[in-house]
């Protein structure tokens, strides 16, 4: 996938914000687990996230008529099961968060996970030691993409 003319090879996020898509998305037992995935996992997701982000054909195998954050649920069912699926929802919960995924916005772009899945991504993708913290990254749909 392209954006703003580069391709994007790793999607950067947190064990946080996708625990909070699983739970919106009705995995009710994987979202804790998630929330404790190590920022190395994350960091080794980051490139399956983008290659699904980049070929919408390969997750319509898995997910006739996905919701869009099908390419980060459909990764992250597979690390915690062991086997790539659907999520248990094809639309997000309307209700309230449980407490431990309910972070504002601004908290999740300081959060040290985040931080240092970011770092991880850096050192995989060859990218200078700039030392840019996610909060001061390009953002792509609530998250931020290296190139």
């Amino acid at each position: 996938m392209r954006h703003d003319g580069r391709v994007i090879r790793y999607v950067v996020t947190s064990p946080l914000s996708l625990a909070r898509l699983l739970w919106w998305y009705g995995e009710d037992v994987l979202w804790a687990r998630a929330l404790v995935l190590a920022p190395e996992t994350v960091a080794l997701l980051s490139e399956d996230f983008a290659a699904l982000l980049a070929h919408p054909e390969e997750i319509a195998r898995l997910w006739p008529s996905p919701p869009p954050d099908a390419y980060l649920l459909i990764p992250t069912i597979g690390e915690l099961e062991g086997e790539p699926r659907p999520a248990a929802r094809r639309q997000r919960r309307r209700s309230a968060l449980p407490l431990a995924l309910d972070v504002e916005e601004e908290k999740r772009w300081r959060d040290p996970q985040l931080e240092a899945v970011a770092w991880m991504v850096d050192r995989m993708s060859g990218a200078p030691d700039s030392h840019i913290e996610p909060s001061e990254r390009p953002r792509l749909q609530g998250r931020w993409a290296a190139w």
